[in-house]
């Protein structure tokens, strides 16, 4: 029985949320990069996931996993920051030219994503 009436078996951990937040933004990298690297970090998320899934303490921060997946969304909308359309560069020497997304569609689904867990963490008892 917890000391605190409607209070869940562990207090809010602000080091716990943050934790799997980063847990969070593994897996998503290694889902945006399962091509190049995404395998090892994936598989070092899956490691995370039960290393912090066996404290009982850092399960009351599991909604830090929904925010941390927002985070890589983020560093994408940055890399397409001049998108969308061609984006040319020139040095003294050379000219080159990338195609870039628009960024918004990532900004948006990162401030679901991050607000989302962020709620559900401020919610719980």
């Amino acid at each position: 029985m917890s000391s605190t009436p409607g209070r869940a078996a562990g207090p809010r951990s602000w080091a716990a949320f943050f934790a799997w937040l980063l847990v969070g933004a593994a897996f998503m990298v290694g889902l945006l990069s399962i091509l190049t690297v995404g395998v090892p970090i994936l598989l070092v998320a899956v490691v995370a996931t039960v290393a912090l899934g066996l404290s009982k303490r850092a399960r009351a921060g599991v909604p830090g996993l929904v925010s941390g997946l927002a985070v890589p969304l983020f560093y994408v909308a940055y890399l397409n920051r001049s998108g969308p359309g061609q984006v040319c560069t020139t040095t003294a020497e050379v000219t080159s030219c990338v195609e870039q997304w628009s960024p918004w569609g990532w900004i948006a689904a990162g401030v679901v994503l991050l607000v989302a867990g962020a709620a559900l963490f401020a919610r719980r008892p």
